[in-house]
């Protein structure tokens, strides 16, 4: 309540951020889940059929499933048509894996500077006072409501903020490391299906 109405805002951001990372780290654990588990399916698999069936265990859909899915139903195509087919496919599923992270970045950057939009503001009621009761003498107790609120709400700023940069890094990281196991996936399908040299 001392930090004023900008705190509130802060209050929200927060809890919109908190609720995209947990959704985005749920999704992550699962797909992280699938993949290791239709990697392994597919390690031991010696046909199309036999991939086939192991992809079609999988009940979630993950991003690797459903390359696979792709690149299987067009067996009879070409094989650099196959692939452009299904590179396409992975850029997809990757870019939703992606989606919501730019929400969680724009958190970052903005719950600071809504903290310092907070401080300007306790700032101008500081000396708003000072000039209201100038003739009267300056009394600390008139002061102390806006550098309340031009402290609390920068800590609040960087309370969000911080952990949002964070968490924002390690999911991107995650992202980056699904990325790239998925394209690991893809050339070793390519090569061990399509025997292509």
């Amino acid at each position: 309540m001392k930090g004023g109405p900008l705190m509130f805002v802060l209050l929200s951001v927060s809890i919109v951020g908190i609720a995209i990372v947990i959704g985005k780290y749920r999704q992550i654990f699962t797909v992280n889940t699938l993949h290791k588990k239709l990697a392994a399916k597919i390690a031991v698999s010696d046909s199309l059929d036999s991939i086939m069936n192991s992809v079609n265990t999988i009940d979630v859909e993950c991003p690797l499933s459903i390359v696979l899915k792709k690149a299987i139903s067009m067996r009879s195509e070409d094989y650099f048509v196959v692939k452009d087919s299904i590179e396409t496919a992975a850029n997809m599923s990757i870019h939703k894996l992606e989606k919501g992270l730019g929400w969680i970045s724009t958190i970052a950057a903005v719950a600071p500077l809504i903290g310092f939009l907070g401080t300007v503001t306790g700032m101008v009621k500081v000396f708003i006072n000072i000039a209201a009761h100038s003739q009267q003498g300056i009394d600390i107790t008139l002061l102390a409501s806006g550098i309340w609120e031009a402290l609390l709400t920068t800590v609040g700023g960087l309370v969000v903020g911080i952990p949002a940069i964070i968490f924002y890094n390690d999911l991107v990281s995650h992202t980056e490391n699904n990325a790239k196991l998925l394209q690991e996936q893809i050339d070793d399908f390519m090569i061990r299906v399509y025997k292509k040299s």
